[in-house]
């Protein structure tokens, strides 16, 4: 979840005046990388330095691990990358402009989340108690929003502030030690009502504004650490009841007063709580740190050592200082495939694709084991697809992208919609779209993929489930895109239905002429394996992957796309006995057929697909910015892969869905 700026920041205690703007050495340093299994850290400071923060680093993921629900999954399938900067002054190298002013805080650390890659850069040179607890603040934000989509702010930011908190000293894990800075904002103000702090959302004062944003961290804090603490409450598991609840749907305010009871006394209880002088705090018992078996452990050359810090650079939106350590890595080693990959990513956002092209190339010919290298140059091979059906490379690429990388989601979520586009595997698309789901069940944009996909295979029952689990969603994109998903579903229904009740009941189709592959009943759950369809359905065709616009530069997989629904002259009244039923569609013609021109007919694609008809389409109304010629030619080249609005008059006696009106072309 977004968090003001001043949280993102690990705020130093020291101020230091006059310091002047670092500038990296002439002379590289040595980075030394030490791999363990969830953490890759790299530090000028030696092995053992960076052996040191790996080490930390794991055990406070299992000081999380005691302190979660046991179903929650703790790693993204994007590595974490650390550099582990010996001293403030290489920190200050590293993270320049917040060294640039006099007086300026300086950061102790920096977390830079992403969907392909998470980087922290952080000093080892400081021995505050809570020195990274706005970077495990953000790990926990990490954890969190990989597995839930519904989790109301309150409770994000209360679990991050209390396992921000985190210690760990020998073989020991601490949690629950109390903020002396966190009680001192609540002995200084009144508590929020918790009805208030309940339904706070990202637009809320309580999230935006300095002076009441702190009190609502104060107070989401201490209300998760008595929840937590508390004896009682533990043997209630209210907090495991209040997750449950929230992410089944119920609104944050109601499963408070289901969780938690009488929120009056809730109150109280909290206010007495916050007073006290003394606390209970949560320890843990953690494993030996990893020592060298387990650990691998290189010296990165120069160029390697540039290019991670030009990638790092390039995640944080330094794009031009990020070029330049990308150059510089490219000029020491043109054959590495982490500085080509990174280079082509840099410009693919800068929308020079011929440029990207050429580097993502140059990065998939050198046999790179990254499988970014691969799922950007998929990207870029969508991003250029002319017309609605991607080449096949970028099939190729993406398969090879999560072979190297079976846990790389946006990789999986991608292929389900490239396999959507073909009948001959769309049962492959589910099971992607189910992957990418499973791989960050928290992500609402995965789950409403797997939605169209499960549509398109006509499992319509399993897809609206779906898209009305999304309304209640946080992201008020997906819960617009799931709304008109669910008309979209509702609207093909009604068609089918109207279609049914017009025919009799040997000749009327019971839908419109849909496309897709092989369907289902829609009565399994959403979250099985694909299996093939049963007879008796009709698939459903989905909306096309959508081509990407200047407006996507900085994005490196697809947005959701809404389907296109018929506008609202499809639900027209019933016109007068013996005459037929007016509708409108806006869709893509995909297929005309102007054999017997000047009859005609075209395929319109909108979210479903329908067969229309023109008995002498010379008399049809044309509205179109360039004309269409409708007797000199047969216009079937004009009118292919074009999109407009089409009215028609519902026809279920014949072999097609209704006959054509008017076309009206519409911008693209």
């Amino acid at each position: 979840m977004r968090r003001p700026l001043f949280i993102c920041l690990l705020l130093g205690l020291g101020c230091a005046t006059g310091w002047p703007t670092p500038t990296p050495a002439d002379n590289p340093e040595t980075w030394v990388e030490v791999r363990t299994p969830h953490f890759t850290v790299a530090s000028n400071g030696g092995e053992k330095t960076a052996r040191r923060v790996a080490d930390q680093f794991e055990q406070i993921r299992f000081l999380f691990s005691k302190a979660l629900l046991s179903s929650v999954r703790l790693d993204p399938g994007a590595p974490i990358l650390i550099f582990a900067a010996k001293n403030e002054k290489s920190l200050s190298q590293l993270l320049p402009e917040y060294w640039a002013r006099q007086g300026q805080l300086h950061p102790a650390g920096l977390f830079v989340p992403g969907p392909e890659k998470n980087y922290i850069a952080l000093r080892t040179d400081t021995d505050e108690e809570y020195a990274y607890h706005t970077i495990y603040h953000e790990y926990v934000h990490l954890i969190i929003n990989l597995n839930f989509h519904r989790i109301p702010v309150w409770l994000n930011e209360g679990y991050a502030e209390f396992l921000g908190y985190a210690s760990v000293s020998g073989n020991n894990g601490k949690l629950g030690q109390p903020s002396g800075s966190q009680l001192h904002v609540l002995s200084q103000n009144r508590l929020i009502p918790l009805e208030v702090l309940f339904k706070v959302d990202e637009k809320s004062p309580y999230y935006n504004e300095a002076n009441k944003g702190t009190i609502f961290y104060a107070e989401s804090w201490a209300l998760i650490h008595y929840l937590m603490l508390d004896p009682e409450k533990q043997k209630a598991k209210v907090l495991a009841q209040y997750f449950n609840l929230v992410e089944s749907g119920v609104d944050s305010l109601e499963a408070a007063q289901r969780a938690f009871g009488d929120l009056s006394r809730l109150r109280k209880e909290l206010e007495s709580y916050t007073a006290r002088t003394t606390y209970a705090e949560f320890v843990v018992k953690l494993p030996d740190a990893q020592e060298t078996k387990n650990d691998q452990v290189r010296t990165l050359s120069a160029a390697e050592a540039e290019a991670r810090l030009g990638d790092f650079e390039l995640y944080r939106g330094q794009d031009e200082t990020a070029r330049r350590k990308l150059e510089d890595a490219i000029h020491l080693d043109p054959n590495l495939p982490a500085a080509q990959e990174s280079m082509g990513y840099l410009l693919f956002r800068e929308q020079k694709r011929e440029e990207a092209e050429k580097y993502f190339a140059r990065a998939v010919e050198l046999d790179s084991t990254s499988a970014l290298a691969y799922f950007y140059h998929a990207m870029l091979e969508i991003s250029q697809s002319v017309g609605e059906k991607p080449s096949e490379d970028a099939v190729r690429s993406l398969e090879k992208a999560v072979a190297l990388n079976p846990e790389l989601a946006p990789g999986w979520a991608n292929l389900a919609q490239l396999y959507s586009l073909d009948k001959d595997t769309q049962v492959k698309a589910l099971a992607a779209a189910q992957r990418a789901t499973a791989l960050v069940p928290g992500d609402p944009q995965f789950r409403y993929n797997l939605a169209l996909v499960l549509a398109r295979v006509a499992r319509y029952d399993d897809a609206r489930k779906i898209a009305e689990s999304l309304t209640s969603s946080t992201n008020a994109e997906i819960v617009n895109l799931s709304k008109e998903l669910i008309a979209q579903l509702d609207r093909a229904r009604e068609t089918a239905s109207i279609q049914a009740s017009q025919g009799n009941s040997t000749s009327a189709r019971t839908a419109p002429r849909l496309e897709g592959g092989p369907g289902a009943s829609g009565n399994d759950a959403a979250g099985e394996e694909a299996t093939p369809g049963r007879e008796g359905t009709t698939p459903s065709a989905l909306p096309r992957l959508r081509r990407r616009t200047d407006a996507d530069e900085n994005e490196t997989h697809e947005k959701p796309v809404a389907p296109e629904i018929p506008d609202d002259s499809a639900a027209a009244t019933p016109a007068p006995s013996g005459e037929s039923r007016g509708y409108s569609m806006i869709g893509t013609i995909s297929e005309v057929n102007c054999a017997g021109f000047p009859e005609l007919t075209l395929v319109l694609e909108a979210g479903i697909s329908m067969r229309l008809h023109a008995s002498d389409f010379t008399k049809v109304t044309i509205k179109s910015s360039s004309p269409i010629a409708k007797s000199s030619k047969s216009p079937c080249a004009a009118l292919q892969g074009r999109r407009a609005r089409v009215r028609y008059n519902l026809d279920a006696q014949k072999s097609w869905d209704g006959e054509i009106q008017s076309v009206e072309f519409v911008n693209q």
